[in-house]
């Protein structure tokens, strides 16, 4: 009976294991904030490029103004994941769209189009 019972243990433990590698517990930066690049100036270009965002994760202040470029030969989109940001449903190539930021805060989206494995980040911090 014991021995049934690790069993059992092993068994749990393994798949709970698998569930959370995948719902992202990997450590994975799906969406860029580990690596997000510090961005002096108040304004800055993501380019939208090889079905990435170039670069994925930046960190601005308040008040910068970010401009996302299309230079892919497909469309896309830049969608906030709770709407504080939206595109138009379609940025075709060599289109741009740009959001100024008002208010700290950590600002994921992604490109629902190529999601999930297009998304990006802006972390917006107090001046």
């Amino acid at each position: 009976m014991p021995r049934r019972w690790a069993l059992a243990l092993i068994t749990l433990f393994g798949a709970a294991a698998l569930v959370a590698g995948a719902c992202g517990g990997g450590g994975k930066d799906v969406y860029g904030e580990r690596g997000a690049v510090e961005v002096s100036g108040t304004s800055v270009t993501v380019e939208l490029k090889e079905i990435q965002f170039q670069p994925k994760g930046i960190r601005v202040r308040v008040g910068t103004t970010v401009t996302w470029v299309n230079n892919d030969p497909i469309i896309h989109n830049v969608r906030q994941i709770e709407s504080v940001f939206l595109s138009p449903d379609v940025v075709p190539p060599g289109e741009t769209f740009t959001y100024t930021f008002d208010a700290p805060g950590s600002y994921r989206y992604q490109c629902t189009i190529h999601h999930p494995t297009m998304n990006g980040v802006v972390i917006v911090e107090e001046g």
